[in-house]
């Protein structure tokens, strides 16, 4: 043992007896003959405890365990007194704080070291206590840290994904959501809170077992990058593209998959798809209808000879059989021509033109068709559309084809919707178009046909060409527009043509206006032209 304890008492008889009883036991013990002198060496020397009596001249034991409690909080003191002073043994065993207290003369010595063993074991759980308790704060003020450091990468690193605009979740290998950030959240119409730690197919599927052939937690397995293609499981028009990168780190499964849109892409490349085809058809076809067109003249010449009564005598039949075969002629040269406009447009002095006024004439011009068809044509034009720049002829062209198109549909009678408004280009970012629809409640085109309704020579009809869907994909791309279709069997066809318009700027068109119908069938917007 190598604990120190300080004595404090005026008898020195007391003093010399616990100093050799506690040097037998192998404690380094110090006596004082008063409290004064005890509080000097206490501050001298630390000591580990304090043995004092409680009647002492100048300071008794009461001010001397104040005085060394100041020093040291940790010290514990046994009292000594006479069973004449016990009553301030007892006082300073509750107020002074004291360990214990012993009477004098000291009967049982094996009580007397077994009390100072306890006191000074108290002590060392004090300060080990104390030690403890630093550590502890200590450590919590470092987790505390390292929370907060977590908690501000957890914030960052959902304030970068939220930033991504396209739908962007990660999973584990249990199938539970991980983290989503903002644009996932709009796209399964959920909330953080429902979201993370549940089932991916309970959240986004609404399911309660796992996705047959999950394509996910196979990547997660196998670890191997996946990409698909599909619809859109809340917008059958749209197309998606979707993304699976596994998380390859040491003991963390899972992957990370992202949704992006791209029907907009798709059309764009259909379009130059379409145009890269239309350019080696118009060339293939303007060279045969220019290799046709020589030989084709020459019998239109000879019939024209054997059609001449003054040279040749012909019965009835024959007559009827070189008129017929004319007929043919020219139609093969009627159609040879619209090849080679086709192939070749013809140049054309361009300006301004009024969108809304050419939709009224070319309208016009079908009122006829339209009485004895029985379709009711609704024309939605915007007031303020602005004008267009091109070629007023070409585009009333495009009318006309969209127009007889949607007549062929309605066999039975039905509804033409035209409608007019500016907006901003679906397919050409940024840019203001006049945007122009025509819709019809016809048959609508076969899924397989949609590919290749812009085609020349492809058609649906039994007599058709197949050119005028095929012009009029070339006028509007020669008037640096574009043209596109939506069409389901039995629900109709929507053909959807954007034209730069002249000046910059958008107008906000508000089309949702009650209609009035006329006299002669058509039916306009109020207040929109």
């Amino acid at each position: 043992m190598n604990e120190k304890i300080l004595i404090i008492d005026d008898e020195a008889d007391i003093r010399s007896l616990l100093s050799n009883i506690l040097n037998q036991e192998g404690y380094r013990v110090k006596a004082a003959s008063c409290g004064r002198e005890g509080v000097t060496l206490f501050k001298s020397a630390p000591f580990d405890l304090v043995i004092t009596d409680i009647r002492m001249p100048e300071m008794d034991g009461l001010e001397v365990i104040r005085q060394i409690r100041q020093m040291d909080e940790d010290i514990e003191v046994i009292i000594l007194t006479k069973f004449t002073a016990m009553n301030n043994a007892i006082e300073a065993f509750k107020t002074g704080g004291a360990f214990d207290y012993m009477t004098k003369p000291l009967e049982h010595i094996d009580q007397f070291l077994n009390t100072i063993d306890q006191a000074l074991e108290k002590r060392r759980l004090k300060i080990e206590n104390r030690e403890l308790l630093k550590i502890l704060e200590k450590e919590i003020k470092e987790h505390k840290l390292v929370f907060e450091q977590i908690r501000n990468s957890k914030f960052l690193l959902q304030s970068i994904v939220d930033g991504i605009s396209k739908p962007l979740f990660l999973i584990d290998d249990k199938w539970s959501v991980i983290l989503l950030n903002r644009a996932a959240l709009k796209y399964f119409r959920t909330t953080f809170q429902d979201a993370v730690g549940k089932p991916c197919y309970n959240i986004f599927k609404q399911k309660y077992g796992v996705c047959r052939e999950c394509k996910v937690h196979a990547c997660i397995l196998n670890g191997k990058e996946t990409t698909f293609e599909r619809r859109s499981p809340t917008d059958k028009k749209r197309v998606e593209k979707v993304d699976i990168y596994p998380l390859k780190k040491k003991g963390i499964k899972g992957a990370i998959v992202s949704i992006s849109d791209i029907t907009g892409k798709n059309r764009i490349q259909e379009q130059l798809n379409r145009a890269d085809r239309l350019c080696s058809l118009g060339q293939l076809s303007a060279g045969i209808a220019h290799e046709i067109r020589n030989p084709l003249a020459g019998m239109s010449l000879f019939l024209d000879i054997l059609s001449d009564t003054k040279k040749y005598e012909h019965t009835d039949d024959e007559l009827e059989i070189i008129r017929d075969m004319k007929d043919s002629v020219d139609k093969i040269t009627g159609i040879i021509r619209r090849v080679l406009d086709f192939a070749k447009p013809s140049s054309t002095v361009t300006k301004k033109v009024d969108i809304n006024a050419l939709i009224e004439g070319t309208i016009k011009l079908w009122s006829e068709k339209f009485r004895t068809s029985n379709i009711k044509r609704v024309l939605s034009l915007a007031k303020d559309l602005q004008p267009v720049h091109g070629d007023d002829i070409a585009l009333q062209q495009v009318i006309n084809n969209l127009v007889l198109n949607a007549i062929e549909a309605m066999k039975t009678g039905g509804v033409l919707n035209i409608i007019t408004t500016t907006g901003i280009s679906y397919f050409y970012k940024g840019r203001t178009m006049a945007i122009i629809k025509v819709k019809d409640t016809g048959a609508g085109i076969a899924p397989e046909h949609l590919e290749d309704i812009f085609n020349p020579f492809f058609s649906t009809k039994p007599t058709g060409t197949g050119l005028g869907l095929a012009i009029t994909h070339q006028i509007i791309k020669c008037h640096g527009g574009s043209i596109s279709l939506e069409s389901s069997p039995g629900e109709g066809t929507i053909f959807t043509i954007e034209l730069p318009v002249s000046c910059s700027g958008r107008n906000q068109v508000n089309l949702e206006i009650p209609v009035k119908e006329f006299d002669d069938n058509i039916i306009f917007q109020n207040n929109i032209i």
